[in-house]
């Protein structure tokens, strides 16, 4: 699996087979960087705001997948698990989904905004996870220490921080500082090469580089 920071919350996963899916594009006036034009197979879109929710970045013929339940697309099982964007069960911000996929052999799980720590049940419902893409900035989201104790919770093999800011981002967020702290993250690189014989259990933290992150 290679993985692709667009910036945000937005990554594009491509397989070794070459299937690809675009998580969490966002509306580039919303966010300050530019959605760069690229394809998917699958498009899936975390919550209904527009820094999450470019259904038509890719154009028309990707295949959206919204909102919480259990999805079969292109062979593969999606699952939605419903969450929320703020710790007020979405009294202030509303609703997020959660996804859960294997991709490569890789569990994947993709948290969107979510605005609170786990629930036993969330974490059982997400299972056993390789790949977390994980908010770390506050405001709208879990910050720092919300986002530790979620991984606490989850213990993936490999993090990716996002939802955190940057020299583009339009709104204010927290730096990933706070979330690096007492981490010995790997080095910002392009693209995050995966494979499943490569995963351990050490819980590593890997940061992405992103070319419109710091508004050059």
């Amino acid at each position: 699996m290679i993985v692709t920071w667009m910036g945000h919350s937005c990554f594009l996963l491509k397989s070794e087979e070459g299937r690809s899916l675009l998580l969490d594009p966002f509306h580039e006036s919303d966010v300050g960087y530019a959605m760069p034009i690229t394809e998917a197979d699958i498009v899936i879109i975390s919550h209904d705001h527009m820094d999450h929710n470019n259904v038509d970045a890719t154009g028309s013929k990707a295949e959206v997948i919204f909102g919480p339940g259990e999805y079969i697309c292109m062979e593969m099982e999606i699952r939605g698990i419903k969450s929320y964007h703020d710790a007020e069960r979405g009294k202030k911000r509303g609703t997020n989904t959660i996804f859960c996929f294997t991709l490569d052999g890789i569990r994947v799980c993709h948290l969107g905004d979510l605005g609170h720590t786990l629930s036993r049940t969330q974490v059982k419902a997400i299972g056993p996870v390789d790949l977390l893409f994980l908010p770390v900035g506050g405001g709208y989201t879990i910050d720092a220490v919300g986002a530790n104790e979620v991984m606490r919770q989850l213990h993936p093999a490999v993090t990716v921080p996002m939802h955190y800011r940057t020299g583009a981002l339009g709104f204010e967020l927290e730096p990933v500082d706070d979330f690096l702290k007492g981490k010995w993250p790997v080095k910002p690189q392009e693209e995050l090469k995966l494979a499943k014989e490569d995963l351990s259990d050490e819980g590593k933290v890997v940061l992405l580089s992103c070319p419109g992150a710091e508004g050059c």
